[in-house]
């Protein structure tokens, strides 16, 4: 059985979405940012999906963590049809989705410690109202996300962006997460930081069972990190299959142009 399954998954643009009575405007008003995709993942795997700039998927994203309204389609999590759920059901099952973005200065709180932010999305996680257990876990979380305790007491602009990319997943772990959405998630990182923050990823995965969801324009990347690929440009899937076919045998022509740009950049 899937942890997630997305079926015929619809988002429009914002100005698509409703006119003034209230009604979805006709879908040829505004090309959906997402169109009809559809894809599930296992428990404890990797799916990457492949897109440039607009290619739909940042709305996909935050349509999955139900940070945007949906057209048409099923989000399935976990048995449960998101849609089917009430707000508090929702926000309860999205804790076990979180996403990540590109470098997370943006979503830690700024006037926070880094330990302030660690307090408050544990309390959030449901964990442990014992301080002495509290701190444990919370230096648990840093610890498998690769965080030094030493980040505690300084802000978000105090520290490196790979540091700030830790604390993101550090403070998604003390959500007790099934599957975490990654969105360009690397992006802006140099190599030497790069690496072992996505082998941290692949530890977390065969340690807790983690799935994970790669969203990247990064093709190398995704062929790195996850079995099964999606390419995705314009709102629509165009290519799926195990990471092979996609690489040895694109069916797409902007699949193969993909491919034929990071073989360029490689040499």
């Amino acid at each position: 059985m899937a942890l997630l399954i997305v079926e015929n998954l619809t988002v429009l643009p914002p100005r698509a979405r409703e006119n003034r009575w209230g009604r979805i405007r006709p879908q040829e008003d505004a090309r959906p940012l997402v169109d009809e995709v559809s894809f599930s993942i296992p428990p404890s795997q990797s799916v990457a999906i492949i897109g440039e700039k607009d290619s739909g998927t940042l709305p996909l994203a935050f349509a999955l963590t139900g940070l945007t309204s949906i057209a048409s389609g099923r989000i399935v999590f976990q048995d449960r049809e998101l849609s089917n759920l009430r707000e508090s059901q929702r926000r309860a099952l999205r804790r076990q989705m979180p996403i990540l973005f590109a470098d997370e200065f943006n979503s830690l709180p700024p006037d926070r410690s880094i330990g302030q932010t660690l307090v408050a999305a544990h309390a959030n996680g449901g964990g442990s109202r014992d301080k002495g257990e509290r701190i444990r876990e919370i230096e648990r979380a840093m610890d498998r996300a690769g965080a030094s305790l030493s980040l505690r007491d300084k802000r978000p602009a105090e520290i490196a962006a790979v540091d700030r990319q830790r604390v993101a997943l550090a403070r998604a772990l003390l959500q007790q997460p099934r599957l975490i959405v990654l969105h360009e998630f690397t992006r802006g990182l140099d190599p030497a930081s790069r690496a072992p923050l996505v082998n941290r990823l692949s530890d977390l995965q065969e340690d807790l069972g983690l799935s994970y969801l790669m969203l990247t324009s990064e093709l190398a990347l995704a062929d790195h990190f996850a079995p099964e690929l999606h390419v995705m440009t314009r709102g629509k899937i165009v290519d799926s299959g195990p990471r092979e076919t996609i690489i040895n045998d694109p069916q797409h022509d902007y699949t193969k142009r993909l491919i034929q740009t990071a073989v360029l950049r490689h040499h």
